[in-house]
């Protein structure tokens, strides 16, 4: 990594499936809990925890561990979701928890009484899954999948996996955000950044910025304990959003402005999401500085916008500790840049 003013900078075949119920519109469906105007309270649990509750955990513990455990790659491998399994006969204390993911059937008793009378009224489909802000307190996220039967259930969460995976990634993103911009955002960087650039990005408070390569289209913002680093390349131009010459462009970047560091192309991973309206390759894995012989994770969002190319990238320098948690909050950064 680069040098910061004579320190050691911080480090840093899906199927189709008949899907009835995933059609239900949630304030109309979910008629005990409010769509609006739920209690402040505190919610209990650490961040990026997903409490699951369902009267057939016993057969359906495999299928959901290997959908919300899945190892993302760092450098001692960590689980994607922290998973806590609830009862349903201690809803009261599990239903203050921050992400609930509930699982049954329509014949459950739990999803009878939160979906209402409704339920026997849906229309014909195997399974479906709701996502409902707010159910029981402010800044809560509920995730309902319901099956017609106990048959559909592993089939039903093996198609939703990817959605189920997508879902919760989005509602922990938004929570992180809320916790790494807990003290505010740096204004006057934001409105620098508008002046000077094509863009602007929103920089936590007690973060730091570095313009040395804004030149050649390179500046960063970092912040420490743990060290996070964020990083943006432009381009007057558009850029082929290929994973190949994305990591190589990184690569390149890196190398020069962070001393060095590459990826360890054993562990990189792509996927296209939707950002900002259009296309973006999301780049995720491991980073490595072999003069150094340190690493970490990271995570790079790159896309075209209006005619000009940008490679926004975030990752975490923690050695010997966990580093999903400050991975993400670097990612939340990430997503608040605006282009101009």
């Amino acid at each position: 990594m680069t040098k910061d003013k004579g320190q050691i900078r911080e480090r840093r075949g899906e199927h189709r499936v008949r899907l009835g119920l995933s059609a239900f519109t949630v304030c109309f469906v979910l008629s005990s809990l409010s769509c609006g105007g739920s209690p402040v309270g505190r919610l209990i649990g650490p961040l990026r925890e997903v409490t699951v509750i369902s009267e057939q955990w016993d057969e359906l513990e495999a299928t959901v561990r290997s959908i919300l455990q899945e190892p993302v790659p760092t450098p001692q491998p960590e689980p994607e979701f922290k998973v806590r399994v609830g009862t349903a006969g201690k809803f009261d204390t599990y239903s203050r928890f921050r992400i609930i993911l509930l699982i049954g059937t329509v014949r459950d008793t739990l999803i009878r009484q939160i979906l209402g009378p409704r339920i026997d009224s849906l229309s014909e489909g195997d399974f479906g899954l709701l996502k409902v802000p707010n159910p029981w307190f402010k800044d809560q996220f509920a995730l309902i999948f319901v099956a017609r039967e106990d048959s559909k259930l592993v089939p039903g969460l093996q198609a939703y996996a990817g959605r189920i995976r997508q879902t919760l990634r989005a509602i922990i993103l938004d929570q992180m955000a809320k916790a790494v911009y807990i003290e505010g955002v740096q204004k006057k960087y934001t409105e620098e950044f508008g002046r000077k650039y094509s863009f602007t990005i929103d920089v936590p408070y007690r973060w730091h910025v570095d313009e040395d390569g804004s030149g050649d289209g390179f500046v960063y913002v970092y912040g420490h304990v743990p060290d996070r680093n964020v990083f943006i390349h432009w381009q007057d131009t558009t850029w082929l959003l290929a994973p190949d010459s994305l990591a190589n462009l990184r690569d390149r970047l890196t190398g020069r402005y962070y001393q060095g560091d590459s990826i360890d192309r054993r562990f990189l991973q792509a996927e296209t999401i939707a950002f900002l309206a259009g296309p973006c390759v999301r780049l995720y894995g491991v980073w490595k500085n072999d003069r150094d012989v340190i690493g970490g994770p990271f995570v790079n969002y790159s896309f075209n916008f209006r005619g000009r190319f940008y490679m926004v990238d975030g990752l975490v320098f923690n050695p010997g500790k966990p580093k999903l948690d400050a991975l993400t909050q670097a990612e939340a950064v990430v997503r608040t840049i605006t282009p101009r």
